[in-house]
C-alpha cells in the first residue's frame, strides 16, 4: 500500500470566515512546502476552500475534495476544538475523556485507510484537513503502534505521515515545517 501525508491547511485570511481563502503567508507556506514535495498519486482535500487551494499551491494539482476529511466535529469535541487545545496533550485528555472523540478518530483513520488502500506501494497521497481532526487519528494510530507523538498541535501546513503495508498502517512520523 501507499504513504499517506495527512497535513493541516495553510493559514486562512478570515480566521472567522469558514469560506475563506488562504492569506498572502499562507500561500507562500504553501508554495515553499512544494519546493519539498514528492510527486503524489494522489492529491485529496477536505471541501473547504483553504484545504483546496493548501492543496492545489503543494501539489500543483488537487484530484478530488473529500468530505470524509471534514467531519462534523459539534459538541464537546467543537467546543473546545479552538480553545484551550495547544498541545497533543490536550487532544490525548479529550480522547480519554470522550468517547465522541474516539469514534472521530476511529472515523478518521478508516477514512486514511481507503486512501492508501487504492495504491501501490510506492504511491504517495497528499490529503489536506483541519487542526483536531488530524489530531485526534494521529494519537489513536500513534497509540496503535506504540509511537510516542508529543509537543504542540500541528499547525498550519504540518500533520504525519503514515506508511501502509497490506491493508495496514505501519509507521507513523510528525511533520513539522
Amino acid at each position: 500500500m501507499a504513504t499517506l501525508e495527512v497535513r493541516r491547511h495553510a493559514e486562512r485570511s478570515d480566521r472567522g470566515n469558514e469560506e475563506s481563502a488562504l492569506s498572502e503567508n499562507g500561500r507562500a507556506m504553501a508554495r515553499a512546502l512544494a519546493k519539498e514535495s514528492d510527486r503524489h498519486a494522489l492529491v485529496v482535500s477536505s471541501p473547504l476552500p483553504r484545504a483546496k487551494e493548501t492543496a492545489l499551491l503543494i501539489a500543483g494539482r488537487l484530484d478530488t475534495a473529500d468530505p470524509a476529511l471534514l467531519p462534523e466535529m459539534g459538541g464537546a469535541i467543537g467546543d473546545r476544538l479552538y480553545g484551550e487545545m495547544r498541545t497533543l496533550a490536550d487532544w490525548r485528555r479529550l480522547l480519554d475523556e470522550r468517547d465522541e472523540a474516539r469514534h472521530l478518530a476511529d472515523e478518521q483513520l478508516a477514512a486514511w485507510t481507503r486512501l492508501a488502500s487504492r495504491f501501490g506501494d510506492r504511491d504517495r497521497i497528499l490529503a489536506v484537513s483541519h487542526g483536531g481532526i488530524i489530531e485526534l487519528p494521529a494519537l489513536v494510530l500513534a497509540e496503535r503502534l506504540r509511537t510516542p507523538l508529543a509537543g504542540a498541535v500541528f499547525g498550519y501546513c504540518e500533520g504525519v505521515r503514515v506508511e501502509y503495508a497490506k491493508g495496514a498502517a505501519t509507521k507513523i512520523e510528525v511533520l513539522r515545517l
